[in-house]
């Protein structure tokens, strides 16, 4: 997304599927419903970026005037002034916006964008209690780091090739193959690793080097099967306009094809990626002359959008993901239009008043390379000051810092059986540990997904108490909910299946059913038929909680907003009213009480124990320092021991 090509005939029709692969990309992620393939423009951009980079190095190699010097001052003229501005805009907005704990994965996010590293940092982040991808306002970064690695290794790969006058497309086409299968073998089972490791995502970038391989070299196909270029005389395949056309168009109707059917759901990249990536290729080998290349790519519309396509990339999801944190979801359709016009006239200021003056202006090269890794340098430094300082959470005084400055994945699952007895959605059952489930009677059974999963620590606390001696069962998984039956996440049936075989063996006198019931991705056409089940196990009473205060926002941005209102030195709200709550908590509530009733179920309602005339409590007391949640609706330690033992005297109630 970032290459430019000075040293060969430039291409308005490259501009144009550079055009094509920004849009695709900026629309997904302001209306993921309606643009759900549109997230493969990145899979375009590698391969532009593959071709346009491998035609500079090798064109340069074959004319004996390449400089890894000139290439990477290059890069660097090309890649940072754009970079930095971004990156001073997110520290700066972040400072003001962000919570401490938000802030210092800020500062991470900018260290490790400024070393080209991002893909690393998210790829070790993945996981369902990370912060949600629409709040790191540096996500997008990670392609611009794979690409970045891909320019740090690839003009020494090429040289030695050079060097020894070996097969350059044979060798692309060899180095392809095998990153290409540690994708397929990587998207098996490790999909966040797939998506994020270079080496299965570099097969997409040597799409576009093998194409220019066979441009610079003038060679065929055929060419794979010769032990060097340089034996025979070039042997640069004729190409007719009509073969032109053919290819450019099956390359259009690949792209389509591809954003029409792809969504995030599947596994990707895969085999899907070849899609965009052939389609892209496709479109780059037909040339500059085919009708659609000509006529389509490079219309003036397309190329002004391709030329600016990299700054836009930048700006468009900083702009999304701060707009994301400030509403507490997906703002109005209205609202995610007027910034994506914003970042386009942002991207357009940066091409015009930095990028241009920099990379074409009459400046010191020397020099400028020099203060742009400077530069850079400084901004590393910024980010991980951020981060070693906490976020800089004496930003705010000791009265809500506590309640403000903890968070993240330790916070909201502390004390729970994470990995054991709480599983990820992407584990097998057989994650599962025995002590899962005690063997002491009466048996409390738990089943759920994550919500489930955080009242353990308060029935381990219930246990310690010593108020009602019981044995306690367990067996809940991130966004698998307890109905029989679906699949929202690849292992959610089989968890299940599981889980109601533990239940037929264990026999536990009480199964509590939990889950976030108003939660979209969940199908709860089976619930009825799961308690059938449960029933016929033999277990003789079947509870099932309703939601406790879910927030529009994560708890703690919330009482930040509404402390900012007030004196410096009072406490947030200790009550919020219900205009606060998700609006379907409500609903849900009712509707899933009048269920449990028809189904002959007992049901209990969270809210009942949190929310009064008055608002729902956002922490226990007004002295308290824990919020009553630290995302949106997990309850924190404190309050689920709170809600649990409020909930013994109805579970341990005699028949």
């Amino acid at each position: 997304m970032s290459a430019d090509i000075p040293h060969a005939p430039y291409r308005p029709d490259i501009d144009g599927l550079r055009a094509i692969a920004v849009v695709s990309v900026v629309l997904h992620h302001a209306f993921p419903e309606q643009i759900q393939g549109g997230f493969v423009g990145v899979d375009i951009f590698f391969v532009i970026s593959g071709y346009l980079i491998s035609s500079i190095i090798l064109a340069g190699l074959q004319k004996q005037r390449f400089s890894f010097i000139d290439f990477y001052a290059r890069r660097i003229k090309r890649i940072f002034p754009a970079l930095l501005l971004v990156l001073t805009t997110v520290i700066v907005m972040g400072w003001f916006q962000l919570l401490p704990v938000d802030y210092k994965q800020v500062g991470k996010h900018i260290l490790a964008g400024s070393a080209f590293i991002s893909n690393f940092a998210f790829w070790n982040e993945a996981g369902y209690f990370d912060a949600a991808s629409a709040n790191k306002p540096l996500l997008h970064l990670w392609s611009l780091a794979i690409e970045e690695q891909f320019y740090m290794l690839w003009p020494l790969t090429l040289w030695a090739v050079h060097r020894w006058r070996l097969n350059a497309v044979r060798w692309i086409a060899v180095l392809m193959l095998v990153s290409f299968l540690i994708n397929l073998y990587l998207v098996r089972g490790q999909i966040t690793a797939a998506f994020y490791n270079p080496a299965s995502r570099f097969w997409e970038l040597l799409v576009g080097a093998m194409l220019a391989a066979m441009h610079v070299h003038r060679v065929g196909l055929g060419a794979l099967f010769k032990p060097r270029l340089w034996t025979d005389p070039p042997g640069w395949p004729a190409s007719t306009p009509q073969h032109n056309n053919l290819l450019a168009w099956t390359g259009a109707g690949l792209l389509v094809l591809v954003l029409l059917t792809v969504h995030p759901e599947r596994r990707f990249p895969g085999w899907w990626a070849l899609l965009p990536a052939l389609g892209s290729v496709l479109l780059i080998a037909a040339g500059p002359h085919a009708w659609f290349n000509r006529h389509v790519l490079a219309s003036k519309p397309l190329v002004w959008i391709g030329l600016i396509s990299y700054p836009l990339y930048l700006w468009h999801w900083p702009l999304l993901s701060f707009a994301h944190i400030e509403a507490g979801g997906l703002p109005r359709w209205e609202h995610q239009t007027g910034w994506v016009l914003l970042a386009v006239a942002l991207a357009w200021l940066t091409y015009q008043l930095v990028e241009k003056p920099i990379r074409f202006g009459g400046l010191n090269r020397k020099a400028i390379t020099a203060s742009l890794c400077a530069a850079m340098a400084l901004m590393a430094a910024a980010g991980y000051a951020t981060y070693r300082n906490d976020g800089f959470d004496h930003r705010f005084p000791d009265i809500v810092r506590d309640m403000m400055s903890k968070g993240g994945r330790t916070a909201i699952i502390e004390g729970w059986r994470d990995k054991d007895c709480m599983l990820d959605y992407r584990l097998p059952p057989s994650h599962y540990k025995a002590f899962c489930i005690e063997k002491k009677r009466p048996l409390v059974f738990i089943w759920g997904d994550s919500h489930a999963g955080s009242l353990y620590p308060g029935f381990k606390a219930l246990q310690a108490s010593g108020k009602y001696p019981f044995g306690l069962g367990e067996r809940t998984a991130a966004i698998c909910p307890s109905v029989l039956g679906i699949e929202p996440r690849p292992l959610c049936r089989s968890l299940n299946d599981d889980t109601i075989q533990a239940i037929r063996e264990a026999r536990p006198d009480v199964v509590i059913l939990y889950s976030w019931w108003h939660n979209k991705r969940y199908d709860l056409r089976n619930l009825e038929a799961t308690v059938q089940e449960i029933k016929k196990a033999g277990v003789p009473r079947i509870i099932m909680l309703g939601a406790v205060p879910y927030w529009k926002k994560h708890l703690p941005q919330i009482l930040l907003e509404e402390w900012k209102k007030g004196p410096v030195q009072a406490r947030p709200p200790l009550r919020l009213p219900e205009a606060f709550l998700d609006p379907e908590v409500r609903t849900a509530t009712v509707q899933m009480r009048a269920r449990a009733q028809k189904m002959g179920i007992e049901f209990i309602s969270g809210m009942d124990f949190f929310c009064n005339a008055q608002g729902c409590l956002t922490r226990l007391t007004d002295d308290a320092v824990q919020p009553l949640s630290y995302d949106y609706g997990h309850l924190s330690t404190s309050a689920m021991v709170y809600y649990v033992d409020q909930l013994a005297p109805l579970i341990f109630r005699k028949p």
